[in-house]
């Protein structure tokens, strides 16, 4: 039998000590925004920080710490266990690298440097915020990982509160987000814990290296050389390798399994590449770093790999290239496998919930690259200009029907032999059999067949 009232007296201090943390609500208010603001002013010329983040400790996650470490056998009052710890208040500051970290810490520790009677590090103009810089960092964890995890002291109206700066870049974000929901807060038990550690282990290796892949690129970026096409090689490559891992792990983590999709990667990275490739390099460079921010996203999401996609509002084009390719992509977007996980991984990528613009954006990008006057130069050698535009606009139409034929995931590649060979041979083709453009249009089925069948005529 319980009596009425007869509560653990651990539970009893947890109670006082979350009443406590939510009177002092306003106080630690006060302690992030002076936190915040000095290491924003800190760190304001420094590329490698995203953003600065802060949170009180929930009542939840306090009353799971509480029981977990113990403290209720070191501590009385609630004044005192939130005296003691550490990360009542937590700062986190996000970086897109990991070598963006230790850079990070270099600049706080050159910043705070005079040293008070605590052992803290403070700078020359504020006593009351003030760092453990003396201590080993990065930190060595139970998991064997590393981690910035720093101890300070903030003093708001003459009362020390206490918070813990950690550096996360966004892989060790995402890892810990991991970790901490999957491992280290789950009281489920596991029978095959070996099993979880290694597969664990595994992703946590496939983070370094999306982590690898997105610094590789970001330097690539920021070269001011000329963009010569073996770089580009490169960079096709870097930007592959980060779509694939990460889509891989989301696959896995959703449906349970993965298949090979290393070809689609491929052909999004060329895809990407083409579409910013006439960028300036400055442009460029803020358009990649906006790409890395969304992977950070993509790694919170859930990604549905089995439900069908759909566009908001009807597909409409007043350009009949777009019109007739872009119908026969979405009557099959859902019924093709290659082609679904084309545009799930792409509108993943840049799409924020609105599919239509996404797809437009791509149909346009498609036809800018199909209707290269670069690919139709001789049209405009041998026919004069207004000749040549009507000759032009009518061969991307028949072409749109061609690849509406074909359908393979692969003509995202404009650049690939068959097309261009396709292209080329149907323009000799023209120019050997026609003089003007009356000539031309009174031939228009035998061209438009040319297409269809996909045959490369050999140039005479």
């Amino acid at each position: 039998m319980y009596k009425k009232g007869d509560k653990l007296n651990l539970f009893q201090l947890i109670d006082d000590t979350c009443a406590k943390l939510k009177e002092d609500k306003l106080l630690y208010i006060d302690a992030i925004s002076d936190i915040t603001q000095k290491i924003e002013s800190v760190l304001n010329e420094n590329d490698g920080v995203m953003d600065i983040n802060a949170r009180i400790k929930s009542p939840f996650s306090l009353k799971e710490k509480i029981i977990r470490k113990k403290i209720y056998h070191q501590y009385t009052t609630a004044e005192d266990i939130l005296n003691n710890l550490s990360d009542v208040i937590g700062i986190r500051i996000d970086c897109r690298f990991l070598d963006n970290e230790h850079k990070i810490y270099d600049a706080l520790k050159n910043h705070f440097y005079i040293k008070n009677d605590q052992g803290y590090y403070h700078d020359l103009n504020n006593p009351n915020i003030s760092l453990d810089l003396g201590s080993n960092q990065p930190q060595i964890q139970k998991n064997g990982y590393e981690v910035y995890k720093i101890d300070g002291h903030c003093f708001v109206g003459g009362k020390k509160i206490n918070f813990e700066l950690q550096i996360k870049s966004l892989v060790n974000d995402f890892w810990s987000e991991i970790e901490h929901k999957v491992v280290y807060k789950n009281n489920i038990y596991i029978p095959n814990h070996g099993y979880i550690e290694e597969m664990l282990t595994a992703i946590r290796g496939n983070l370094i290296g999306i982590d690898k892949m997105l610094k590789l690129v970001n330097d690539e970026i920021q070269e001011t050389t000329n963009h010569k096409r073996e770089n580009l090689i490169d960079i096709n490559s870097a930007i592959t390798k980060l779509i694939s891992d990460t889509f891989v792990a989301k696959m896995s983590e959703s449906i349970g399994f993965t298949v090979d999709f290393k070809a689609i990667c491929n052909l999004i990275g060329k895809y990407i590449l083409n579409k910013y490739k006439d960028l300036p390099v400055r442009t460029a460079h803020n358009t990649f770093l906006d790409l890395v921010d969304r992977f950070n996203e993509i790694y919170h999401r859930k990604i549905s790999w089995e439900n069908k996609m759909y566009l908001e509002k009807e597909y409409v084009d007043e350009d009949p290239f777009c019109q007739i390719f872009g119908n026969k992509l979405l009557s099959i977007m859902n019924s093709d496998f290659e082609w679904h996980l084309f545009f799930l991984i792409l509108f993943q990528i840049e799409s924020d919930n609105n599919n239509l613009e996404s797809f437009r954006e791509f149909m346009n990008t498609m036809r800018n690259s199909y209707s290269d006057k670069s690919l139709y130069n001789r049209l405009f050698v041998v026919y004069d200009e207004y000749t040549a535009d009507k000759i032009h606009e009518k061969l991307i139409t028949f072409l749109a029907h061609a690849l509406s034929e074909d359908a393979d995931v692969n003509i995202i590649d404009s650049e690939s032999d068959q097309w261009t060979k396709l292209i080329d041979g149907v323009i000799q083709y023209v120019i050997n059999n026609f003089s003007t453009y009356d000539e031309f249009e009174n031939n228009l089925d035998t061209v438009y067949n040319l297409f269809l069948q996909k045959k490369s005529i050999k140039r005479m």
